[in-house]
């Protein structure tokens, strides 16, 4: 009894009626009860505070003010205007306003030109006239690619900077072309993604699934391993070791879900009230050749299309992960050793694999697990660029992640049977 006074979470409730309902009452009062664990435990709700000052720092101070290659900057437009006015103003004074002998070229003209594009653009941006601004600045494009081709600054630690410079820019213009296209209103908000789709949608490919999985691990690393404690009290409890890890997982599985669902749904609401919701029928460009590098490799799919897809599988790599902890508890019976070499096992891709690596032992990437655990990359074509190759396909990685799921299932069911309660709860 003293044992039970000081369990950090409520004792399991068997009374009479649960035992009447037989299983599924007890298995019903154990998940809730582990549940009740893993949302109280002194360890997660640190790290939900955290992880909710994460979020509200990143949707409102970080993201509001982020800049990118298509940031407009008022300041320096105003500069390059003012010396595009002061060079006409020296050029009407003398009378040289013709073409340059020496080299034909009308300076003038062209600066002339010039002053009157971009003071359009400044006004159109300045007004907020976005769709004004917005053909401006595709008439810019259309014109010159070298002004992304040749920016050294742009990807500049990159292995390839040629390539992902070519890359972005196909990307940006597939993404404007489709605004004008439709009928939606051009906001600033919509040019620049900052709407609560077109966050979701560059927080999904790039480091969003890193995250989440990493709060599967955290949040299931402990979820065995803490009962050692209290091996005395929940030893006797009528329910069977692989059920009872079963159990155990479920609630931290459905626990993970409802935390990630939770922050993307708040992220979302955070940045449409800031810049609006989105659409769902704006299209994401995507990569299906590796051929020409021209915008011959690339199509598009709807907005919802692609969140349809990438967020069908949160729920699977998370189940993955959490049945990865229990496997790990089983085997080292140390939550801090699960909770490394789990997150090891999530960032592996990125610790050792280059972008020149398409086989691992002699076999394609493609068949290995951790080419898909940031998926986000793969129905965008993203991965494929990166590597260059066409064999990780969205198809492909559904099944490799299944059979990943069978083969630790496996492992769970085998080593619950070599390392039972009675061995996995003695100490030496």
């Amino acid at each position: 009894m003293k044992e039970l006074e000081n369990y950090h979470s409520p004792p399991i409730k068997i009374d009479m009626d649960c035992k009447q309902r037989g299983k599924f009452g007890m298995n019903r009062s154990y998940l809730k009860h582990e549940f009740l664990i893993t949302a109280r435990s002194k360890k997660n709700v640190p790290f939900v505070i955290f992880l909710g000052v994460l979020l509200f720092s990143y949707c409102f101070i970080f993201l509001p003010d982020q800049k990118s290659k298509e940031s407009f900057d008022v300041e320096e437009t105003e500069t390059y205007l003012t010396g595009l006015k002061l060079e006409m103003n020296i050029r009407e004074e003398k009378g040289t306003t013709g073409i340059v002998q020496r080299t034909g070229f009308p300076a003038y003209g062209w600066s002339a030109k010039q002053y009157d594009f971009y003071n359009g653009m400044l006004h159109a941006y300045q007004d907020k006239n976005f769709t004004r601004f917005l053909l401006f600045r595709i008439a810019l494009l259309n014109k010159d690619m070298d002004e992304y081709v040749y920016d050294e600054e742009l990807f500049k630690t990159s292995p390839y900077p040629g390539k992902d410079r070519q890359h972005l820019y196909y990307q940006t213009m597939t993404r404007y072309n489709d605004y004008i296209a439709k009928e939606h209103p051009i906001t600033y908000g919509l040019i620049y993604e900052k709407t609560g789709l077109q966050v979701l949608k560059n927080f999904l490919i790039d480091y969003g699934f890193y995250l989440f999985l990493f709060c599967a691990i955290y949040f299931s690393n402990d979820m065995i391993t803490r009962d050692r404690k209290y091996r005395t009290v929940l030893q006797g409890l009528p329910v069977s070791w692989y059920r009872q890890l079963n159990l155990k997982s479920l609630a931290s599985y459905l626990y993970s879900l409802l935390l990630i669902a939770g922050f993307i749904v708040l992220g979302v609401v955070f940045m449409t009230i800031q810049f609006g919701f989105g659409y769902f029928d704006l299209k994401v460009p995507i990569m299906i050749a590796q051929e020409t590098f021209t915008l011959a490799d690339y199509d598009v799919i709807s907005m919802a299309a692609f969140l349809g897809k990438t967020l069908l599988v949160i729920p699977i790599l998370v189940f993955l992960f959490v049945r990865l902890s229990a496997l790990l508890s089983l085997l080292f019976k140390n939550e801090w050793i699960v909770l490394f070499i789990g997150s090891l096992i999530l960032f592996i891709d990125q610790l050792f694999v280059t972008r020149t690596t398409r086989e691992l032992f002699g076999i394609d990437i493609s068949f290995f697990p951790q080419t898909y655990f940031n998926f986000g990359k793969i129905p965008t074509g993203e991965k494929n660029f990166l590597v260059n190759t066409e064999t990780i396909t969205y198809s492909k990685g559904i099944v490799v992640l299944f059979i990943t799921i069978i083969i630790v299932e496996s492992l769970v069911f085998l080593f619950s049977k070599i390392i039972n309660k009675r061995r996995f709860y003695q100490t030496r």
